[in-house]
């Protein structure tokens, strides 16, 4: 302590009972605190001290020094012994001193355990704002119209600061983090599962095969999955497990039995001997019977994102949260889906590139399954961790008693097929709904189905297939975070026909890019000097920023503007306007650019060949497309 604040607090006499407020012993006293906290415990100790110091800190009120009364006794020096000492523990200033002190602690801690509760709450607010409109706003019966209206509408959201969680963030995410984990771990698997897929059945048999999978293979398989899981007797709880045991399964024992012996267990020659007695069209169909082991595994690799993702988790999702909480645990799990994106192409390439580097495609299948299986356990780890805790919005669901599973559908609660066609003819705005989903779904297949014959001429190779493909898969696992954020901002800023238009015109400009370059390359054309080889290559990466554009758009833009049609309908015409577009527009949607291309080989033999015919099939779905935006922008 420095010599000049020691001089200043010993020449001051502190009486004992008559405080002495001294605005320099105050100045000393703060010095004092400031300089060295052990010091100042010992100055505090002295008798008189603490009660002068703090009046010395009040400034000195009256002006002048406070003088003794009459009749009191001679003001003595403090003496620092036990007596004194116990005399100023007693004094009504000194004791409050813990007490003070263990206060000030509790509130500290208040703070830290507040602030740490505004940094959990922090994400769930922001993702309640990932919606595309606030709720309250969109439910006022005079704004209903306010998705139809142009010159930029401004549409409110919710603020950060103005969500109000519905119950701790604590307990949301003790509810988000098993669920991210499992909806990561299954997003992570489909995009192996998808690569390692392509990659096999393409290179393989030829993109010919693939309408011929789709209608034949995967339909079928579809349709016993969900007549197991609609009759099963199992508790909903053990379904989950059940579903998934079959498919691990069968990718072990491909990958460990049917692809090494791939050679002995194919119809080897099947093709060239029917290539003389079937129409050219058809040896799609006949080599998926060839190739019979590669074709289960595409179809029980296709089966995982209907099954898993699509039927379990998003039960399984619903389930766990209310309908309150899904608005800010939903868009977080969306975000943990667009990184397993990422994180899956850039392993399927580390694979390819390092430990499977030259050692063929056995070696990196071996290693990408074994990956699938443990991401898998990793699931079935977070599903127990969900069914131990209870983690259930219905209290029921937690408790399952066995031998009973889901509740039962009545007979009239269905939709039937002429049910939904007598609403299409109905109501306009449904039939043009119904067009969106018919025309997404047909112009996504026919370019694929395109776009992978035309990869498999440039990357013959089936790992070479699968680095493409995971290029594709890091890039739309980034674009569509980034339409995530920004696809509110389209929507309050440009409206509803901008955001609903804009899936539609980027596959139009990329999609012919794609098709007319490859059509050129095909037909030898060479605009301005390029090569035919540059040519396919060139229409190829057009074809890529399609593929990308179209999953990525397909969350953050298509169906939120699809579901927002549905705001201004009544009870009743949203029903039956929801079971008629999934009926007929999910099924004409996913089935129809099958038996397009299947009447497209038919009748020109090879998808190459059938190229400009599908070009203008694609152009004008896309424009029956647009015209149904426009008219449910201008109804």
């Amino acid at each position: 302590m420095p010599p000049a604040v020691l001089q200043m607090t010993n020449k001051f006499s502190i009486p004992r009972k008559v405080p002495h407020k001294s605005n320099c012993v105050g100045a000393a006293f703060r010095v004092a605190r400031s300089y060295s906290n052990p010091l100042f415990r010992r100055l505090r100790a002295r008798p008189g001290f603490v009660s002068c110091a703090k009046n010395g800190l009040n400034g000195s009120q009256g002006g002048k020094d406070e003088q003794p009364k009459e009749g009191s006794e001679k003001v003595q020096k403090p003496r620092l012994d036990s007596a004194s000492n116990s005399d100023a523990e007693n004094r009504p200033d000194a004791a409050p001193e813990p007490e003070a002190r263990a206060d000030g602690s509790q509130e500290q801690a208040n703070k830290v355990a507040q602030k740490s509760r505004d940094l959990l709450s922090l994400p769930l607010r922001l993702a309640a704002t990932f919606a595309k409109g606030d709720a309250a706003f969109l439910q006022i019966r005079k704004r209903k119209r306010w998705w139809k209206r142009g010159k930029f509408p401004r549409i409110p959201g919710d603020r950060a600061e103005d969500v109000e969680l519905p119950t701790g963030a604590v307990e949301l995410w003790r509810k988000m983090l098993p669920l991210g984990l499992i909806f990561f771990c299954a997003s992570f698997n489909l995009t192996i599962l998808q690569n390692l897929r392509d990659s096999i059945v393409v290179t393989a048999a030829g993109a010919e095969v693939l309408p011929f999978l789709s209608a034949y293979a995967v339909l079928p398989a579809s349709i016993t999955f969900f007549a197991f899981y609609m009759t099963s007797s199992q508790p909903p709880r053990r379904v989950f497990y059940l579903a998934i045991l079959p498919l691990l399964a069968v990718y072990v024992a491909f990958a460990a039995v049917l692809f090494p012996a791939a050679p002995q267990l194919h119809f080897t020659g099947l093709g060239e001997a029917a290539a003389a007695v079937v129409p050219p069209g058809l040896l799609g169909a006949v080599k998926l019977v060839e190739n019979w082991t590669y074709s289960l595994f595409f179809c029980t690799a296709e089966l995982w994102g209907t099954v898993v993702i699509s039927v379990l988790f998003w039960s399984l999702a619903n389930d766990v949260c209310s309908v309150a909480e899904a608005k800010t645990v939903y868009p977080l799990m969306g975000m943990s889906a667009n990184v397993a994106l990422v994180a899956a192409g850039n392993y399927i390439k580390w694979v390819n590139a390092g430990p499977a580097a030259g050692a063929g495609l056995g070696a990196s299948l071996n290693l990408l399954v074994a990956t699938v299986v443990a991401g898998s356990g990793l699931m079935c780890l977070a599903k127990r961790f969900i069914d131990v805790r209870g983690y259930y919005a219905d209290p029921a669901e937690a408790k399952p008693k066995p031998g009973k599973g889901g509740p039962k559908k009545s007979k009239g609660d269905g939709k039937s097929l002429g049910d939904s066609l007598r609403v299409l003819r109905g109501s306009a705005k449904i039939r043009n709904l119904a067009l969106l989903v018919i025309g997404y779904g047909v112009c996504h297949r026919l370019f694929e189905f395109s776009w992978k014959g035309q990869l498999r001429v440039l990357y013959p190779s089936a790992q070479e297939y699968q680095s493409i493909l995971s290029d594709v898969s890091i890039a739309t696992g980034i674009g569509t975070t980034v339409l995530m954020l920004c696809g509110r901002v389209i929507f309050q800023r440009l409206g509803w026909g901008a955001a609903a238009s804009a899936t539609p015109i980027v596959m139009f400009a990329s999609g012919v890019a794609f098709f007319g370059l490859s059509t050129a390359a095909q037909l030898g054309l060479a605009p301005l000097g390029m090569s035919a080889a540059a040519l396919a290559t060139a229409g190829a990466m057009a074809g890529a920023v399609t593929q990308v554009f179209a999953r990525s758009s397909k969350f953050s833009l298509f169906d939120p503007a699809k579901e927002m049609v549905y705001i201004e309908m009544t009870k009743e015409e949203k029903s039956k306007g929801k079971a008629a577009v999934d009926l007929i527009g999910s099924q004409i949607g996913k089935s129809g650019a099958s038996w397009i291309t299947q009447a497209l080989l038919l009748t020109l033999g090879s998808i190459s060949a059938a190229l400009p015919v599908t070009s203008a099939v694609y152009a004008g779905v896309l424009v029956l497309w647009l015209r149904a935006v426009q008219e449910l922008n201008g109804d």
